[in-house]
């Protein structure tokens, strides 16, 4: 049995994504793509890339044909001028910090979410490297820069999380700070981390009463969730718990 990820294994990381500068990229997607290659071989299909093409292994559409308990993932993709949009958004959170060029980086596919469903922008642990955005989510360069860290965020955690789950199996729910219920501790731990993130966004981008509000109100939400976590310790594995602490030094 793999040995759950330990305090001294995310340092070895350089930390967590979003929030640790030295955070190792290209390490822990060599492991991701390790751990595909071994399920890709294991569920047996067709058509998977060569051991070697490094960069294929970490597309979309292998991300989720090695995900064992994948799910279908959605068919509406978004425009090119939307698909404009989403670069130059990221362009601009990589302009306003560098260090995030390479997580921004990551192949993600984008769709758009039904007409009838309220969210902004949404994503999966079980549609990897696939996110969603409602067609509101374009209507701001400032709002989609902000979903899109959002998003990106998650990404990340689920890249971690094909390596190390970050909860037990059975863990308990629990209600977000934002009242969203039945939400696992592993959630938990994603929205705090978006929280962190979309905290330092506002705070190295120009100052203003607006980007002031969106820290103050991002601080009170990660700080909720960290609460939460407290109360769920028993439910975290040894890497939630390391990613946790991690976030509390920063929030």
């Amino acid at each position: 049995m793999t040995r759950p990820v330990t305090r001294l294994d995310l340092d070895v990381l350089g930390g967590v994504p979003f929030i640790s500068d030295e955070f190792a990229v290209p390490r822990l997607s060599a492991a991701v793509v390790a751990v595909r290659q071994h399920h890709g071989r294991a569920l047996g299909h067709d058509g998977l890339p060569a051991p070697t093409d490094f960069a294929a292994w970490l597309t979309p559409g292998t991300a989720v044909q090695t995900r064992p308990d994948a799910r279908p993932v959605p068919s509406s993709p978004v425009s090119e001028p939307m698909r404009g949009m989403i670069r130059n958004a990221a362009e601009g959170l990589a302009g306003l910090i560098p260090p995030w060029r390479p997580l921004l980086a990551l192949p993600v596919r984008f769709h758009l979410l039904e007409v009838t469903d309220p969210s902004l922008s949404a994503s999966t642990y079980l549609w990897p490297q696939h996110v969603l955005f409602s067609l509101s989510a374009f209507s701001g360069r400032q709002a989609l820069r902000e979903l899109l860290l959002h998003e990106t965020c998650h990404q990340w955690l689920y890249l971690l999380e094909e390596l190390w789950p970050l909860d037990v199996p059975n863990a308990r729910r629990v209600a977000l700070p934002s009242g969203t219920s039945e939400r696992a501790p592993r959630e938990v731990i994603g929205a705090a981390h978006v929280a962190a993130a979309t905290v330092r966004m506002y705070s190295a981008g120009p100052h203003s009463r607006g980007s002031r509000e969106r820290i103050d109100f991002f601080t009170e939400y990660g700080r909720g969730c960290l609460a939460l976590l407290d109360g769920l310790d028993e439910d975290l594995t040894d890497t939630g718990r390391a990613v946790a602490r991690h976030l509390q030094e920063v929030l």
